[in-house]
């Protein structure tokens, strides 16, 4: 599909609209938490934060992945948050 070009700029309520629609594609759940970018990732392209019910994601993987390696990593986070 090419880089997430489309989905740069972005900003955090649409990346709440991204990972909710992700959730009910993939699980059929919606996606009641908080998710965020997180500027200080540098070498993971997200993580789940249990104790703050929120997945924060690296904002680089937006611009410098292909939207489906992006979508794989939040689907890999929404997986952790919901173990």
């Amino acid at each position: 599909m090419g880089k997430c070009s489309q989905m740069d700029p972005i900003n955090e309520k649409r990346l709440y609209q991204i990972v909710n629609k992700i959730s009910l594609d993939y699980f059929e759940k919606p996606f009641k938490h908080i998710v965020k970018f997180n500027h200080r990732l540098r070498t993971t392209g997200g993580r789940y934060l249990p104790n703050e019910l929120t997945i924060e994601l690296n904002p680089k993987y937006v611009i410098e992945m292909d939207e489906d390696e992006f979508i794989g990593i939040i689907k890999h986070e929404l997986i952790q948050s919901m173990i």
